[in-house]
């Protein structure tokens, strides 16, 4: 049969999840480790670049009353991510392998979408672990580095990027790999905001100003930069339209159909497994859609109680304890964003804050380049070589030979990229990048939605969501394009 323009084969059966997952029955030990898993890599990416950097960076600058756009954007992510999962599960394809379902052909979505994701990801690496060497830095030399010290942070953010490989070479899958660390990079951090830093320092003023503007709808204030406004909405939770390319750890988890595709083993402790190059789907009998509404709950366990308020939560805290450290109408910009809360918060506690701000930032630094970077640009492409059986003979049938390839070369366009501006530069760049390949992908999404077989297609309220994120992010496209001068 057809799904959009391709052919898909049939099984008969989908698997269910106590198939998938080994066991007897789904309880909530199993939920949490063995079931629940990718949207706590989402966590991990979404504390990241746009939380440490520019939610604090805008709020000092233009206090919280935009706080609305931080509530808008979960919210629609966590809507889209639920319907670019959907997919996957029906599929077993990643999300840039079943664009090539999607008019007008398989050879636009298999040449624009993979150059724009590799001009996203170098720029976005680059920035993401140069900013984590500044708090990295600033630790070592117990000051905020200079321009003098631009050699060392460069160095640092080399280092930071080859452990984030290091990482990856190792477990059975990278997705399983990706999970542990984030579980515990994200436990930390949010611990240690919320119990420790939120309480010496967030004012109950700053709490009522971000409460206010969760509901200030449309507030922007006079005069704004729009590239700044436009990378907080793209960089809160993940990067908007771009989410695509984090969703492919539920076909590594075994989410739906996909756990008959297959996954991308590591390289080291991993064995060579069998990636199918295209999905299968299953047929609508009444136990095959009841298994699937099975997984559609577990997806929206996931992301609801999961990422939703992971996203929101890592956007607030570091907005308002910088916020509530920093004088307000600073700007922020250049190597220091991490080191400027270091600094604000020992003036406070003594020299021990600094050390552990500066530290909480290499962490949320270090895990976003990991997450959002260094796994994700290399898997996405390899999902869209894979399909050619010209690079599968090359691989000679082992997946891990064009990853591990690709990240490579991938790391070595980063590396350069790492002396071609500063960090907060390019971590806006590839925010407002994200912002204009969500106008593609957004409504890709929403048709291919439309083919689904109706016992499982979304319902109208998920569509009408999905047109108002996708004009929003043409908004703040736009708005940070035309205030380029």
């Amino acid at each position: 049969m057809k799904f959009g323009k391709l052919a898909i084969e049939v099984v008969d059966l989908l698997p269910t999840p106590e198939k998938v997952f080994g066991v007897l029955k789904l309880d909530l030990k199993s939920l949490l480790f063995k079931v629940l898993g990718p949207s706590m890599i989402a966590v991990g990416v979404a504390i990241g670049g746009g939380e440490w950097l520019l939610g604090p960076a805008t709020a000092v600058k233009y206090g919280l009353g935009m706080a609305w756009i931080v509530v808008v954007s979960a919210l629609l992510q966590t809507v889209y991510n639920v319907s670019l999962v959907r997919l996957i599960m029906y599929t077993g394809e990643s999300p840039i392998a079943y664009l090539r379902r999607v008019p007008p052909s398989p050879k636009f979505w298999t040449a624009a979408i993979p150059v724009m994701i590799i001009v996203w990801g170098s720029w976005g690496l680059a920035g993401i672990a140069g900013s984590g060497a500044t708090a990295l830095g600033s630790m070592i030399l117990g000051r905020l580095p200079a321009d003098e010290d631009a050699w060392l942070v460069r160095c640092l953010t080399l280092v930071i990027i080859a452990l984030c490989v290091l990482l990856v070479l190792f477990g059975r899958k990278i997705e399983r790999t990706l999970e542990i660390a984030n579980w515990f990079f994200m436990v930390f951090v949010l611990a240690t905001l919320l119990f420790v830093v939120a309480p010496l320092t967030v004012r109950p003023e700053v709490i009522v100003e971000a409460l206010r503007g969760s509901f200030s709808f449309g507030y922007i204030p006079p005069g704004a930069d729009a590239s700044l406004i436009a990378a907080w909405w793209a960089y809160t939770g993940l990067a908007v339209g771009l989410n695509f390319i984090f969703m492919n750890w539920y076909r590594d988890k075994g989410y739906g159909m996909g756990s008959v595709v297959g996954y991308i083993p590591a390289l080291i402790g991993g064995k060579r497994v069998a990636l199918l190059p295209s999905g299968k789907t299953f047929t609508m009998s009444d136990e095959n859609v009841r298994v699937f509404k099975r997984w559609a709950r577990l997806l929206n366990y996931d992301q609801w109680l999961i990422f939703f308020p992971g996203a929101i939560l890592g956007m607030y805290l570091p907005s308002m304890i910088a916020a509530s450290l920093l004088p307000r109408g600073q700007e922020l910009k250049g190597w220091g964003v991490a080191a400027h809360v270091a600094e604000g918060l020992a003036t406070i506690v003594g020299k021990w804050g600094y050390y552990l701000i500066a530290f909480i930032g290499f962490v949320i630094l270090f895990s976003s380049a990991l997450g959002a970077y260094v796994d994700p640009v290399p898997r996405n492409l390899t999902d869209v070589l894979w399909s050619s059986e010209r690079v599968r003979k090359w691989a000679r049938g082992d997946v891990r030979a064009v990853y591990y390839t690709l990240l490579a070369a991938y790391v070595a366009l980063s590396s350069w990229a790492v002396f071609q501006a500063q960090p907060l530069i390019l971590v806006t760049i590839a925010a407002n990048i994200a912002n204009f390949i969500g106008l593609l992908v957004i409504p890709a999404v929403m048709y291919l939605s439309s083919q689904l077989p109706r016992e499982i297609r979304p319902k109208p309220w998920e569509y009408a969501l999905l047109v108002v994120f996708l004009g929003l992010s043409g908004y703040f496209f736009a708005a940070a394009i035309l205030s380029v001068k």
